[in-house]
């Protein structure tokens, strides 16, 4: 009685206390966080609706609006129980419907002292807050239904624009199942289509004779009547004119949901801003030594990361004699990394890799399965992600007439179908084609079928497939098949939390070290960014004392993984523990830091990796190399001092042929990390609304892997991610043509009435047709190019583009120029030098000496600039002959130019979209408030970002979104040589 008494005094105290922080102070959100770790759903509830929070307006700190975000935005990090967290989830949940009805109508009391913009925002604010719990309650129904309550509204374009934000807000949470519900849901279904309409037939249609060397069987006779069944199609096909506006409204939102529209621009922007420094890449070429294919891979590898996303593979099929040394599975790698290169461009897939795929469907017979093995990989690469039922049919088709005759072409497609049809654990078909593979007892081939498995399964935790895997591991002798099911048991427990405990027990517990390592991963992916104290406890007594170097390393790996959303924690821990005597904890260290400090350059995390970096074990410096890759991915000197060091020091290990291979390698990965995807993306675990991205976590777990298996490697891209602002618009407006592009057009028609050529016949057209269906429901959504925002208080350079290798060297040089003097010219720089000295006692010395100074610096400056040109076109000859897409030198980008000139200066530099914008940058990143395009919620920075125009009639200049690769990657094969000297007789 006397405890409970006590205990009843201390609560009494305690719920004083949260009074006094709700009712008179400033401190809701510090009340909320003793609510959360009470695990007092009540008094969580009672600080919600105090009387101050719903007395305050709405957009104040300590509103009900701004603590319900609160709690949305902090529910993952600061509450470890997966139950008290879906019950908060629920809380807010009903306490969002009750808010949405208020600010729903203008005429309501609470509304009365908001202008119209600030109700915009409170009432956007509101529906993506609920919108984002619904999917985390696996509620499709319910987000359908406010969908399709946005799209019915009568005023203006507001409904509509809020309701695509929403569905890219959903896109960036990489529900895929959720996705596929939404779609298929009866508000947004699409209207079913006529029969014979080859357009809205299915994807599969079109893509089934995308590759011209293994067409459909009765492909040449759907060819011939190819004009006839387009004038039926037209004749059946409803008027677009006659269009209903919720038909095109719906179109238009289910071409963002489907995914087109964001890869669309995604693709756009990382092909525009394309940065990539082709000079590293020659000079890391000429420094391996030719006989080493683990360094020639490397470069292979560091070439992939570098252009990953931006479709410009320039540097392959400029040196494909060096290319071809690639034999057996670096073929394979090298193959595959076209699927990095050119990820998200699922519908040009069949024909980018058509080279490499096998020229007869049917025939299991190949000259080069690991070519074709490799494509495979890369079909699934492009597709990640993305469902595509004709690469999943290919792939399945393909998987099958391999047999047991070609592990490679097996691999290739196990890994292919895993990623095309990542999370659909309700495709029973190509589970029983990868079980059956896995079956074989092909150590090469199962491997790849058991992480097939996982990655179709991800997060489903089935039951069935754990109890099959890990019974198969226990009969197989294999040790990859092994570890691969234990990896695939880890991506089946993806964020099970509590869940995965029992079978987490089970692993842990097992006597073969595979089976543990395993179990490591487990820990890491069920309890991915919890924090949880329980799994760090685990980790850490696992990385001291398990008997396996293996299971060691793996433990170290996963506190990156489970300590990802607190990255001080994770630092203060590594600290230890990359001092161990064991080099694999070492490795391990290195790792879970680039896991969760990716893209930070955070001081503390570089200081802990650059001892690692002059380890003595060989692989500790790869890991170390790689961690530095990712911890300063988008960081320049100006933000980080020890970024410039770094990428010196990785270029002098490269080239050091004194330096073991293993650090050269890890060196290699390292440089591509470091300016991955043309230096615009970052790999990180989180999205810019802060919600974890389950194909990060993936990524990163199966990239890991590398210490095994190589090709892995490659799985890195799934979690990069653009670090970009793209402001997108929904106008009908017409677009304003730049002079380039309509003297690029007269160009054009000029060659075309010089072959006498109908331009109906041309490429360019067909692609047209071909990409006519895709286009079609993104015809309203638009890039505006003169919305601006402003960078306000950053220092000079601290967010520009690290400057390429050809600007140092021109810098460099220009600084140890010495011009050459002659004795007739010192003499008489002696004699004026006198004479200038007599003139210092005349009266008007000052002007004279004004003047002097005036005019030999305008000499220099004189000389200096045409040594500046003559310097840059230079560098332009050489760039182009290497088939850059864009010179740094002579025509610099915009956005770089102002960001190293302008920002320390306290002027606001004006970024034009689209734009990169680093986390780090957008306390920095300003909206214009009398610009044309205003954001329909205000308080958006990053990713994608929906616009109101104010002037819709207006017409405007806008980038629209491209199906192919740019035009700037065709360059080396049409650009015209330049002429031949004119010939001449000697005659001295």
């Amino acid at each position: 009685a006397a405890s409970a008494a006590l205990n009843d005094a201390v609560e009494g105290v305690v719920r004083r206390l949260l009074e006094v922080c709700t009712e008179h102070g400033e401190g809701a959100s510090y009340a909320l966080g003793i609510a959360f770790d009470a695990r007092r759903l009540d008094l969580v509830e009672s600080i919600l609706n105090s009387p101050r929070a719903i007395a305050l307006p709405p957009t104040q700190p300590n509103s009900k609006c701004q603590l319900m975000l609160y709690c949305l935005d902090h529910v993952q990090t600061l509450i470890s129980s997966k139950y008290f967290r879906s019950q908060i989830i629920s809380l807010l949940t009903a306490e969002f419907e009750k808010c949405l009805p208020v600010y729903a109508s203008g005429d309501a009391e609470s509304t009365q002292k908001l202008s119209a913009e600030e109700q915009a925002e409170v009432r956007g604010l509101l529906f993506s807050g609920l919108c984002r719990c619904l999917v985390e309650q696996d509620a499709s129904g319910r987000v359908a239904e406010i969908l399709h309550q946005l799209l019915q509204e009568s005023s203006g374009a507001e409904g509509l624009l809020m309701a695509s934000q929403i569905a890219f807000d959903i896109l960036q949470m990489e529900n895929q199942s959720f996705q596929q519900a939404l779609l298929d849901h009866p508000l947004l279904r699409a209207p079913e289509a006529p029969a014979g309409d080859p357009e809205n037939s299915g994807e599969s249609g079109e893509r089934s004779t995308a590759n011209g060397d293994a067409p459909a069987p009765d492909a040449e006779k759907k060819e011939e009547n190819k004009e006839e069944k387009k004038e039926e199609t037209k004749a059946e096909k409803k008027d677009p004119e006659e269009e209903t506006e919720a038909e095109k409204k719906k179109k238009l939102l289910r071409s963002i949901l489907s995914g087109e529209a964001q890869t669309a621009f995604s693709n756009q922007f990382l092909q525009r801003e394309n940065h990539t420094d082709l000079m590293l890449l020659d000079l890391y070429k000429r420094s391996i030594d030719t006989r080493s294919s683990l360094l020639h891979h490397g470069v292979v590898l560091s070439h992939m990361l570098m252009q990953a996303g931006t479709s410009c593979d320039v540097f392959l099929r400029c040196n494909l004699d060096w290319m071809a040394r690639a034999n057996n599975w670096a073929r394979f790698s090298a193959t595959a990394s076209l699927g990095v290169i050119h990820k998200g461009h699922v519908r040009d897939s069949m024909k980018l890799l058509r080279t490499y795929l096998p020229a007869s469907a049917s025939s299991a017979a190949s000259s080069s399965p690991y070519s074709e093995g490799g494509a495979f990989y890369a079909l699934g690469l492009i597709s990640a992600n993305q469902p595509s039922t004709s690469v999943r049919d290919y792939l399945l088709e393909q998987l099958q007439v391999a047999g047991t005759a070609s592990e490679p072409k097996q691999q290739g497609c196990c890994l292919g179908l895993g990623l095309v049809c990542m999370g659909n654990a309700e495709d029973s078909e190509v589970y029983e084609a990868l079980k059956q593979v896995l079956f074989l007892d092909s150590a090469v081939a199962g491997e790849a079928a058991a992480l097939g498995v996982g990655l179709l399964l991800l997060g489903s935790s089935n039951a069935a497939a754990v109890d099959e895997l890990l019974a198969y591991a226990q009969d197989t002798q294999h040790e990859k098949i092994r570890r691969a099911c234990g990896i695939a048991v880890a991506l089946l427990m993806f964020k099970k939390e509590q869940e995965a405990d029992a079978l987490i027990d089970q692993l842990c517990k097992d006597s073969d070290a595979l089976i543990r390592y395993g179990g490591m991963f487990t820990i890491a992916m069920a309890y991915c960014a919890t924090a949880n104290s329980g799994a760090i406890r685990r980790l850490l007594h696992v990385s001291v004392s398990d008997v396996s170097d293996d299971v060691r390393r793996a433990a170290v790996i996963a506190l990156g993984f489970v300590l990802c959303g607190d990255r001080q924690q994770l630092a203060q821990i590594l600290k230890i523990l990359s001092g161990s005597f064991n080099p694999h904890v070492r490795y391990g260290a290195a790792l879970a830091l680039a896991v969760a400090c990716a893209g930070t350059g955070q001081k503390e995390v570089v200081d802990l990796l650059l001892p690692l970096s002059s380890d003595s074990t060989d692989f500790v410096r790869q890991g170390a190399f790689i961690g530095l890759g990712f911890v300063l991915q988008q960081v320049p000197d100006a933000a980080c001092s020890e970024a410039g060091a770094v990428r010196q020091q990785l270029q002098r290990v490269i080239a050091d042929k004194h330096e073991d291979v293993m650090a050269r390698f890890g060196a290699l990965l390292a440089s591509g990390l470091i300016d991955a995807g043309g230096r615009n993306v970052v790999a990180s675990m989180f999205s810019a609304s802060g919600v974890l991205r389950q194909e990060a976590a993936v990524g990163f777990c199966l990239a890991f892997q590398l210490w095994y298996w190589y090709p892995l490697i490659h799985m890195v891209a799934l979690s990069f991610s653009p670090s970009a602002l793209i402001g997108v618009t929904i106008s009908s407006a017409p677009a304003l043509k730049k002079k380039e592009e309509k003297a690029a057009e007269k160009k054009d028609e000029k060659a075309t009435d010089q072959k006498g050529e109908k331009p109906t016949e041309t490429s360019e057209s067909s692609e047209v047709e071909k990409y006519e269906p895709y286009l079609e429901g993104m015809s309203k959504l638009r890039v505006p190019a003169g919305w601006k925002v402003a960078c306000v208080g950053a220092k000079k350079g601290q967010f520009a583009y690290v400057p390429s290798l050809a600007s140092l060297e021109k810098k460099e040089g220009k600084k140890q120029t010495m011009k050459a003097v002659l004795s007739t010219t010192a003499k008489r720089n002696r004699q004026q030098k006198k004479k200038e000295n007599e003139k210092k006692d005349a009266p008007e010395t000052a002007k004279n000496e004004a003047m002097d100074v005036d005019e030999e610096p305008a000499k220099e400056t004189e000389v200096t600039k045409n040594e500046a040109d003559a310097s840059a076109m230079d560098v332009d000859s050489e760039e182009k002959s290497e088939g850059r897409s864009k010179t740094e030198k002579g025509e610099k980008s915009e956005k770089e130019g102002e960001e190293e000139n302008k920002d320390g200066t306290g002027k606001e530099v004006e970024l034009k979209n689209p734009c990169r914008v680093l986390p780090q940058q957008l306390q920095c990143i300003q909206l214009l408030p009398n610009s044309r395009y205003q954001p329909i919620f205000p308080g958006r920075k990053a990713g994608f970002v929906l616009l109101r125009d104010t002037m819709p009639s207006d017409p405007d200049e806008f980038l629209e979104p491209r199906g192919e690769a740019p035009a700037a990657e065709e360059k080396p094969t049409e650009e015209k040589e330049p002429e031949p000297f004119t010939p001449f007789e000697w005659s001295g």
